[in-house]
């Protein structure tokens, strides 16, 4: 509307964002990830000094920590078509608190193995539908906004739970640490019966299978899953870059990934406001992926101050590519099939991931820690290639004429 581009910034926020809708999930989102910011990266440190895992172990639990996104990312997607998304999110904040509990008693890799593998599927599930509940619960045009809004959130929570999680694993022992999670999880399962029900609808699988016969979709999940390649390096060898290459104290760990979820703050907040411009949409997926990609290669410089200034600048460029994700999956799926087909890209994701972690893991053990951050570094700005060639995705994106949802509580 005409009228908006004449409103304050800050009212334009108070117009386009609501309470049951927004506020109260975004800050569920936070609580979550500030409480599980023990699991985000210094985990790998945990099984390697404190279990005495080997780097093909590490990389293996990883790997299955990918598998179960797998796993879940279609039944879950499907789920939360039929079922409501609030009674998922409860269901996977319960079953992380179990297994948060669990893995604090027990040391061996086995068991490990086993609990990580169910609380990471539990994780899934728990991502996978607030995400959808977000999508689905949209009952304005400002959608680039409102992912702006969501996501900053998630990343504040990181910041934070990032920089008190370096200073409590510092006076407390890990097992103590994942205890103090596990409650945190068991109170958010209660307070999300607050969150607003989601519409649900039965859904054939010929439908999905539909979706995904369009070449536009086929191409974004393709080139989605090459850029998903390096969270596979971040998450096996991040933390182990840090603490072995670097010499940060767990403190300043936390401080040095922080300031990357800051800068991915400042992109979705800033972005969010300008992807549905019309053609910017590509300009942002390239600028995101050349930003991305420098970053992890510029990050292994053994300097700490210039190694963080490239930490900050990947998380700009991976901030405007978590924009990028999060509006094509709405523009391209009608709210009946957002589900199923979030499932799907999820899905597609996590086979990008378990591939990076299958072969950064061993990678950073052998032959240093830096390593796989400058080849994924190259991979991702490989990827602005198909965009000038081709422009499959965010020009075609920002023309669409989806009607946007419109859900009922």
């Amino acid at each position: 509307m005409k009228t908006d581009d004449k409103l304050p910034r800050a009212f334009k926020y108070g117009r386009y964002i609501e309470a049951q809708s927004d506020w109260f999930p975004a800050l569920v989102l936070l609580a979550h990830t500030f409480a599980t910011a023990v699991t985000t990266f210094f985990m790998a440190v945990y099984f390697k000094d404190g279990l005495g895992f080997s780097g093909n172990q590490i990389g293996m639990l990883f790997s299955a920590q990918a598998l179960t996104g797998m796993l879940a990312a279609i039944p879950a997607g499907i789920g939360n078509d039929r079922f409501s998304s609030r009674n998922l999110i409860i269901a996977g904040l319960l079953a992380q608190a179990v297994c948060f509990f669990l893995m604090a008693l027990i040391k061996t890799f086995f068991a490990v193995a086993t609990v990580f593998f169910f609380c990471s599927l539990s994780s899934w599930v728990f991502r996978l539908s607030i995400d959808i509940h977000f999508l689905k619960t949209n009952n304005n045009r400002a959608i680039g906004t409102r992912i702006g809004f969501f996501q900053a959130w998630r990343y504040v929570g990181l910041a934070l739970g990032t920089v008190v999680t370096g200073y409590f694993i510092a006076r407390l022992d890990f097992a103590k640490s994942l205890v103090a999670v596990g409650i945190a999880c068991f109170f958010l399962a209660i307070l999300s019966g607050s969150v607003r029900p989601t519409s649900v609808a039965r859904v054939r699988w010929a439908d999905y299978k539909a979706d995904f016969s369009n070449r536009k979709v086929l191409l974004f999940s393709a080139w989605m899953l090459l850029f998903a390649t390096h969270w596979g390096a971040e998450q096996t060898s991040y933390g182990l870059f840090l603490r072995q290459q670097l010499h940060l104290s767990f403190s300043g760990m936390g401080w040095y990934m922080a300031s990357e979820f800051l800068a991915i703050i400042f992109a979705v907040l800033i972005g969010g406001n300008l992807i549905g411009k019309r053609q910017l949409g590509r300009k942002i997926a390239i600028f995101g992926l050349a930003a991305s990609g420098l970053g992890h290669i510029g990050m292994i410089i053994p300097l700490v101050y210039v190694s963080v200034l490239f930490r900050i600048l990947h998380g700009v460029g991976d901030g405007c590519m978590i924009l990028i994700l999060y509006y094509g999956i709405f523009r391209f799926f009608s709210p009946e099939h957002l589900g199923g087909n979030a499932g799907m890209i999820n899905l597609v994701t996590m086979i990008g991931y378990i591939i990076g972690a299958t072969v950064y893991g061993p990678l950073g053990e052998f032959f240093g820690y830096g390593h796989p951050f400058w080849i994924s570094g190259l991979t991702t700005i490989f990827l602005i290639v198909p965009l000038v060639a081709i422009r499959p995705y965010p020009a075609a994106i920002c023309q669409s004429n989806k009607p946007l949802l419109k859900m009922s509580s």
